[in-house]
């Protein structure tokens, strides 16, 4: 008898992860990025854009969901971190308890080279990407 409860206890034991983890809709990635960047709600959908490239004062423009875009600009500073510059709109987003038809916001940052950040838009969206600063074809000619 005590075998037997103890053959179903290891056997709890040893499926019990392989059930939670097989239940999961999260990607590898996605976890690692909520676990890093704990303060985004874990209902909130993650956009994970990757690697961007950026030519340093010049905006990229990102089309994310339905009705949302966005627009990055990195900047090289002269203490070598990078000024990001986010311009993020939306046709329609819900800010706390209130739906708006049209909704945009604004906001700059710095990051040291090579690191990720993370940044909610709004209550519906946050975004995930790390910018890599390269030279234009301009710097390069003589």
């Amino acid at each position: 008898m005590q075998t037997t409860r103890l053959l179903i206890f290891g056997q709890f034991l040893i499926f019990t992860p392989l059930l939670i983890s097989g239940c999961s809709k999260m990607s590898a990635e996605e976890s690692k990025i909520r676990e890093d960047f704990s303060s985004i709600p874990s209902d909130m959908p993650i956009e994970i854009l990757g690697e961007i490239e950026f030519v340093s004062g010049l905006p990229r423009n990102i089309e994310l969901n339905e009705g949302q875009s966005l627009s990055i600009t990195a900047t090289t500073q002269l203490d070598d971190t990078i000024q990001i510059s986010l311009e993020y709109k939306s046709t329609k987003q819900s800010v706390g308890s209130l739906v708006t038809e049209s909704y945009s916001e604004q906001r700059q940052f710095l990051l040291r080279p090579g690191m990720r950040c993370a940044q909610e838009l709004g209550d519906d969206l946050a975004i995930v990407f790390r910018p890599r600063i390269i030279e234009s074809d301009a710097d390069t000619l003589p």
